[in-house]
């Protein structure tokens, strides 16, 4: 039986750009998996998803006129991949 570590799930707001977001996950060996267009909340979201293993990585972009953008990041992985893409992201 093959034990993987535990997970959670954190979403965080952050202040920096997207581009940046991207890096800290390339970085950290993280690929772009898929990316979608969702409606959520009367808005439009350009919505990507990174892989790495078990660990995924949801970041959320709204579509539109509104600047500046924050994306959002929702993490479903280890305590430390959680503690590294905050502190990569500027969190």
């Amino acid at each position: 039986m093959v034990r993987r570590a535990e997970q959670r799930l954190k979403s965080i707001s952050v202040l920096v750009p997207l581009e940046r977001v991207q890096a800290s996950l390339s970085e950290i060996g993280f690929m772009l998996q898929d990316t979608a267009t969702v409606v959520a909340d009367g808005k439009f979201w350009q919505r990507m998803l990174y892989v790495r293993g078990q660990e995924t990585i949801s970041v959320s972009e709204e579509i539109g006129d509104v600047y500046p953008k924050d994306p959002i990041i929702t993490i479903c992985g280890s305590n430390r991949t959680i503690s590294h893409v905050v502190k990569g992201v500027g969190g």
